[in-house]
């Protein structure tokens, strides 16, 4: 489960920084990108809190 989560952040990571996909927000190609990236970061905090927790 511990190597599932991080996988599945990766694969979404390379599907949302993909240039079709950015095309999409073209107008505001910045501010989504920050929107993004602070998502993941959230994302990969709480997954690391949890797989801690499951292994302490």
């Amino acid at each position: 489960m511990k190597r599932d989560i991080w996988i599945f952040l990766f694969a979404l990571g390379v599907l949302f920084f993909n240039w079709p996909i950015m095309s999409i927000f073209q107008e505001n190609l910045v501010f989504s990108l920050f929107i993004i990236w602070l998502v993941f970061i959230v994302l990969m905090f709480i997954a690391s809190i949890r797989e801690g927790e499951d292994g302490g």
